[in-house]
């Protein structure tokens, strides 16, 4: 789906977001991809205390949705054009407060794409990289995203919805750009390249290398927080994170499917008109 900048104004407008203006610090960026233990460490950092802890899933149960402002910042990062990432990646720390200002600590994607932009945004902030193996990672990232990048759902209904319409182009402009256009070709060496930079753009003090098996003890040493008494939070299977995705997207979809029949319909109208109008005139 390319962009049209008539449609995105007029069309596809999407509601300006309330104001967020930062009342507490970042403290936290956990900047490990998708699928390593995002949801699983977002809900650890709630129970130490940090509030709010941003995560892709904002982006669809914040209203409005946000896919519009992440799929803007990809544009800036990576550019509009092809996988050359000629974009500008001077991203501020303001640009980001305008979505995470009353974030105090953030994990998954879209954050994770812009790892570098927000590391220099907020040098205050201490760094989680959470990974795991990477060929387990590919088999669960690809299981999750590809489905959902083919087919009615994306590439016809996003024309009739302005949230669905921004959803594809986050999609297009941010995270299949951070892949080099294409997840399933690039995805391991990305992940890899992903990890390799964070690693060697961060002080080794302020870099805590975590998984999930590793649990409470190194996590909250590093963060300097006392180790609770519960066990450490389990994360979304496959099938949670979908039917999470899918509850919130769903809605726009129905509005998307009722403006695709008015459509059809009045296509189907103007058709029969005209066809009747060059069999009179014949």
């Amino acid at each position: 789906m390319g962009t049209i900048p008539i449609f995105e104004e007029w069309v596809y407008p999407i509601a300006p977001p309330p104001a967020r203006p930062r009342t507490k610090p970042m403290q936290v960026l956990a900047l490990g991809m998708s699928r390593s233990g995002t949801e699983s460490l977002r809900r650890a950092l709630i129970m130490l205390g940090y509030d709010h802890v941003y995560h892709g899933f904002d982006m669809s149960e914040s209203r409005p949705m946000q896919w519009k402002q992440w799929a803007l910042l990809g544009r800036r990062k990576f550019g509009l054009t092809g996988t050359s990432h000629k974009g500008d990646p001077r991203i501020s720390r303001e640009d980001f407060d305008e979505i995470l200002g009353h974030s105090e600590a953030v994990t998954d994607q879209p954050c994770s794409i812009f790892a570098s932009e927000l590391i220099k945004a907020y040098p205050e902030a201490k760094v989680i990289l959470n990974h795991r193996d990477v060929d387990a990672w590919y088999e669960s990232i690809t299981a999750l995203i590809l489905p959902h990048a083919r087919g009615f759902w994306y590439h016809v209904l996003p024309w009739f919805q302005a949230d669905m319409y921004w959803a594809v182009q986050y999609t297009v402009h941010c995270f299949n750009m951070h892949f080099y256009g294409s997840l399933e070709r690039n995805g391991k060496w990305v992940y890899e390249q992903h990890s390799a930079t964070i690693k060697g753009s961060v002080e080794p003090e302020r870099l805590l290398v975590w998984r999930v098996q590793d649990g409470w003890e190194p996590l909250c040493r590093f963060l300097d927080k006392p180790i609770p008494a519960e066990e450490f939070p389990a994360g979304n299977t496959l099938d949670t994170t979908n039917q999470r995705y899918d509850k919130n997207m769903v809605q726009v979809a129905i509005i998307a499917v009722r403006n695709f029949a008015i459509f059809a319909v009045l296509t189907g109208i103007g058709v029969a008109y005209f066809a009747g109008l060059l069999r009179r005139s014949a």
